[in-house]
This record gives structure tokens, C-alpha cells and sequence, in this order.
């Protein structure tokens, strides 16, 4: 829960920034400019529909936007690091983080579902590997691995494994099994 609070923390409407300043075009667009509490240099502005858009610079050559709601009108954040990886965060109304998915530059991607009760569930995308599908949770965790060429491995509670199972149905359908501890 650790990580989920620092993620929920960085999302740049939730803090007063202060000391901001703003130029005004003759069309009258704003922009304007200031730093966090890690001296990350932020621009604020609007994108072509009007929706608020923080865009921090960090030290690193990491650019994360900040845009107060999405398609779906929920805040999110949009990292890109300077190694090509590009983190969606996807926040709830209160913005409380829902789910997180990571596009790695060699074509990887991993999705993290996060529940009110502190369960993580993933699905991990791999190029070379199959997909990993994981489950952490207060009382056990599970992973069950659907490997490029069909076979399976799984491991971890077994109550956990058929949830997994239950929730990745569409990949998992029909596949037989035994859970290894």
C-alpha cells in the first residue's frame, strides 16, 4: 500500500502548488509555470478540449502529465521515462489509483489492478515468456504462468490460483492444471 499512496501522492492536482506564474497569449491562453516540493519544474496548461494538463519535468529527463480527467473523465498520469517505458496511471473519482499499466520499449506490458482492500492483481504481457497472471493479497498470493507454447505453470494459495483463474477466464478456459506450493 506503500507504493500505491507514493503514486496517489505525486498526482499534481492533489497538492496546492504554490508560487505559480503565468504568461497570457494575445489569444488568451495561459501558461503557466512553477516547482513541486521535489523541484520538479511543472508547466500548467490546457489541452484542445480545455482540460487541465500539469506537465512535470523531472531531474531524471522523465515527463510525467498530470490531466485533471481522461476520456472517461477520471484523473490519470502519463509517464515517460527517458528509457522509452510509458506508466498509465488511472485514478477513481475520490482519485484513489484503480489501475496501472506499464508499456515497456521491447514490447512488454504489465496491467495492475488495485483494490480498496489492498489485493493486487496483474497481468503481465511478455514478448519472449507468455503471460504471467499474479495475485497479492493479505491472506496468500498466486501466480499462474501460460507459457508461449501452451503449457501452464501455477503456484502460490490455491483458493487464490482459481480466482485468478475466474478473473483471466477468457485465457485460462478449458486449461487443466495442478497448483504447485
Amino acid at each position: 500500500m506503500v507504493i500505491i499512496e507514493a503514486i496517489e501522492s505525486r498526482f499534481i492536482f492533489k497538492e496546492k502548488l504554490e508560487n505559480k506564474s503565468f504568461i497570457i497569449d494575445s489569444e488568451g491562453q495561459s501558461l503557466g509555470f512553477t516547482r513541486n516540493a521535489l523541484g520538479n519544474q511543472i508547466i500548467l496548461t490546457k489541452d484542445l478540449e480545455g482540460i487541465e494538463v500539469a506537465i512535470e519535468h523531472c531531474a531524471d529527463g522523465t515527463k510525467i502529465f498530470h490531466m485533471e480527467k481522461d476520456s472517461k473523465g477520471l484523473p490519470a498520469m502519463h509517464e515517460f521515462r527517458p528509457d522509452g517505458t510509458e506508466i498509465i496511471y488511472l485514478f477513481d473519482a475520490e482519485k484513489k489509483l484503480e489501475k496501472a499499466v506499464t508499456l515497456k520499449i521491447n514490447g512488454d506490458k504489465l496491467t495492475e489492478w488495485y483494490s480498496a482492500n489492498g489485493e493486487i492483481i496483474s497481468q503481465e504481457q511478455r514478448q519472449n515468456g507468455g503471460i504471467v497472471f499474479k495475485m497479492d493479497a493479505h491472506t496468500g498470493e498466486a501466480f499462474i504462468w501460460l507459457h508461449n507454447d501452451g503449457t501452464i505453470d501455477a503456484h502460490g494459495s490455491e483458493k487464490h490460483v482459481n480466482h485468478l483463474v475466474k478473473v483471466f477466464n477468457k485465457y485460462l478456459d478449458g486449461f487443466e492444471f495442478v497448483v504447485n506450493d
